[in-house]
């Protein structure tokens, strides 16, 4: 099982919990296979990640990392500690932009050739 973002989720996949709003309320029940419509339930309900019975993140969620230096990613790293400092690193949403930062560097090394 796998706590994915929403973008990855095919139709014919199995959820493993309960989807819920923000307010608590139930919308599709663990068990239930996921189609197009229950997609686009989620994302109208702001619903960015859900439980899938079977499988593993690693294997729908693609590194981007992968192929980086391994140096470039601890400066990286060290970089956005700092201007996170004062955040809780493991807040979903803190955690998905720390996430979104280190691939917007590497995108911008990248462009630059390198470093």
């Amino acid at each position: 099982m796998a706590t994915i973002g929403i973008d990855y989720v095919k139709p014919g996949m199995k959820l493993n919990s309960d989807v819920k709003d923000r307010n608590g309320r139930l919308l599709l029940n663990a068990g239930i296979e996921i189609t197009e419509r229950h997609l686009h339930i989620f994302r109208t309900w702001g619903i960015t990640e859900v439980d899938i019975h079977g499988i593993t993140e690693e294997q729908v969620v693609p590194d981007p990392t992968e192929n980086v230096d391994p140096q470039v990613l601890r400066n990286i790293d060290v970089e956005l500690n700092d201007l996170f400092r004062h955040n809780d690193r493991h807040h979903p949403a803190i955690k998905e932009l720390f996430r979104f930062c280190t691939l917007r560097k590497i995108r911008r090394l990248a462009g630059k050739g390198g470093q």
